[in-house]
């Protein structure tokens, strides 16, 4: 029996095209991978707006939440020029509804309706009335005298308690023809709750008693009463000054008096709590504006306390007196000198 001489075949790739397809494979998986590697999910874009009433022609503070290093761009949708800030201060000047938009890196976007309320209706400003000029004048002789009070609208003079008004102008030239004591008074803007009273005494010049018949003129001599420069009581001045007395005595500090109390706290002798219950009181969501920046009072204690600051600016802003709507300070801290001990 004879053996087969024939070899079975056996298949077998041609080491070129082996090579090609490695060279081939090697740049697609490392591209791969590098996309793989590289590839980062889009940032989380939302921001939130500090403070729970937003009020038209006040600092409204945008805080970005945004993690990670970003370009930013901030449409406010009020036909103002865009920011690039991370967390900007924008002041809306009407009232109204707002969508607020904020753009990352040019294509990842974030949208929030923020509504803007318009000022309260402020009540009139009272205008308590005072009245300069002499408290002494001659018979033929003129004298002005004038509301020496700031503001006001319309003023109505009158003449020894008539009710007829003498005149509507804010200054007034008088001349009396008799001698005796006149009453002057003024009310401003109607407001007859606050008309104040002056009285003034008419006298004769001594170069004129001789024309002026008198039975009794040789023998009796003219007793002049003292009468006060300032005008007489108002009927609720004592309401006024028992409020006064039983108010917060803190809203009446001057920012001279907060800049010595914000340099005491600089130095740790100051009183904390009694300079944060001053503005927490006079208005929950007031915040301040510390070298450009809006920060709470908390932050601004924690920043200076223990520091040797050179302040160059403490003012408050108020809304009829009585309520703080701005506080805006600019300092600079000192460079701490140090000694080396030999």
């Amino acid at each position: 029996m004879t053996k087969s001489t024939v070899k079975s075949r056996q298949f077998r790739i041609d080491s070129m095209i082996s090579n090609f397809f490695i060279l081939l494979l090697i740049p697609l998986v490392a591209l791969f991978g590098f996309k793989y590697f590289a590839y980062q999910a889009p940032p989380e874009v939302n921001f939130d707006i500090l403070g729970d009433e937003h009020m038209m022609n006040e600092m409204l503070k945008f805080r970005n939440n945004t993690a990670g290093d970003h370009s930013y761009e901030w449409n406010f949708g009020d036909s103002t020029e865009f920011s690039q800030e991370k967390s900007p201060i924008h002041i809306f000047s009407k009232h109204g509804d707002y969508t607020v938009t904020l753009t990352v890196d040019d294509q990842y976007k974030f949208h929030e309706l923020v509504h803007v309320e318009q000022m309260k209706e402020e009540k009139p400003m009272v205008v308590i009335p005072r009245i300069a000029g002499p408290k002494k004048m001659y018979v033929g002789a003129s004298a002005f005298f004038t509301c020496s009070t700031k503001g006001g609208t319309s003023w109505a003079w009158r003449l020894n308690g008539y009710s007829k008004i003498y005149s509507k102008k804010k200054s007034i030239k008088l001349t009396f023809s008799k001698a005796g004591y006149k009453t002057i008074s003024l009310e401003v803007d109607g407001n007859s709750e606050f008309t104040v009273k002056k009285k003034i005494y008419v006298g004769i010049k001594p170069s004129q008693k001789h024309k002026i018949s008198s039975p009794n003129n040789s023998k009796t001599q003219e007793k002049e009463e003292y009468i006060p420069e300032t005008p007489e009581e108002y009927t609720v001045f004592k309401n006024i000054e028992k409020e006064n007395i039983t108010g917060n005595e803190e809203l009446l500090l001057s920012d001279d008096e907060l800049t010595e109390m914000f340099k005491k706290i600089a130095k740790k002798t100051g009183n904390k709590k009694k300079f944060l219950k001053y503005f927490h009181d006079n208005n929950k969501y007031l915040m301040v504006k510390c070298n450009g920046d809006l920060i709470s009072f908390e932050k601004l204690i924690k920043d200076v306390e223990g520091e040797n600051i050179v302040i160059k600016e403490f003012s408050t802003e108020t809304r009829n007196g009585a309520k703080i709507i701005n506080v805006t300070i600019r300092y600079k801290k000192k460079r701490k000198l140090k000694i080396d001990l030999l």
